[in-house]
Order: C-alpha cells, then sequence, then structure tokens
C-alpha cells in the first residue's frame, strides 16, 4: 500500500525525477482477408439471394407465357389484310377471353358474354371502353355480319385488346 501512495506522490511532486516508459509498443495490423469463417457465410447468403431471384424471375417468365401468345396472335391477326374485319372481331374476342380465363376464376369469367363481358373488360383495366364496339361485336359474334361498318375502327380495337392483354391482372 505505501508503494501507491509512492507512485500518486511522484506524479504530484514536480521536483520528482521523470518516469521513463519507454516508446509505445503498437499492436501488429489485423490482416483484412476473406478467409474468415464470417465472409464465406456471408458468400453463400448472396449467393442464395441470387439464385432466388433467378428463380422468382424464371417463375414470373413462364406464369406471363400465355400472354406473350396471346399477343402475337392479336398481333398477327391486325396483320392479316385478307382476314375480314368480322373475323377479325370474332377471333379477337376468343383471344380475350381465353386470355381471361387464365387470370381470373373460371366461374366469373367463363358465363359473361354480350353487355356484361365488355363491362368486365373494361373494369379490369382502366381506360377501356369495349362497350362503344357492342354492335359491333354482337353482330361479328352473333350474326356473322357487321352491320354498321362506319362505326367501328379496327386500328383502335386492336390498340385496346392489345393493351387489355398487357395491362390485366
Amino acid at each position: 500500500m505505501n508503494s501507491f501512495f509512492l507512485h500518486i506522490n511522484t506524479f504530484q511532486d514536480p521536483q520528482a525525477t521523470t518516469l521513463e516508459l519507454g516508446s509505445i509498443m503498437e499492436p501488429e495490423p489485423i490482416a483484412f482477408t476473406f478467409d474468415t469463417l464470417g465472409w464465406k457465410v456471408l458468400f453463400v447468403i448472396l449467393i442464395l439471394l441470387c439464385l432466388f431471384g433467378v428463380w422468382k424471375l424464371y417463375l414470373r417468365y413462364k406464369h406471363n407465357q400465355y400472354r406473350r401468345e396471346a399477343i402475337a396472335e392479336l398481333q398477327t391477326l391486325h396483320g392479316n389484310t385478307q382476314l375480314s374485319e368480322v373475323a377479325f372481331i370474332t377471333k379477337s374476342v376468343f383471344i380475350l377471353k381465353r386470355t381471361a380465363l387464365q387470370s381470373y376464376p373460371r366461374d366469373q369469367v367463363a358465363s359473361l358474354k354480350g353487355e356484361s363481358w365488355l363491362q368486365f373488360l373494361n373494369s379490369q383495366v382502366s381506360g377501356m371502353d369495349f362497350l362503344k364496339y357492342k354492335e359491333a361485336i354482337a353482330n361479328a359474334v352473333y350474326k356473322e355480319a357487321l352491320g354498321n361498318e362506319e362505326s367501328f375502327n379496327k386500328d383502335d380495337f386492336f390498340n385496346m385488346s392489345l393493351k387489355w392483354i398487357k395491362r390485366h391482372a
């Protein structure tokens, strides 16, 4: 105990001899390597996350295959100049119905026809107005005749159908 007070007195006494502490001993720098277990675990986790992301992208791609096929079929119909407008309307409505059956419950979509079918199409994607072609669609599908040809715009109907296929559900 006396030695403790002696050291305290030495620090407080300005006349006391200076203490030689010597040079500061610094630890050696720690090497930065990826050899530790934590880095290996992190690497495995990152690889698994990347594989999971690729798997989810693949599943989304496969899930939307029906959409790509419907778009390609609709574009083929639109590009066929020998196809009458009646046949174009009939086949387009068939493609829309088939596409809807892929995305919505069968009991909700399969029984729809006429105006209720067109209202369903309008309600699923904003900005759609299939009802303006209600008469042309009904005549084409049920009577195999167009009726008033001036009221039907093939390009507008094609663009609406294409937009519906791309944006539904």
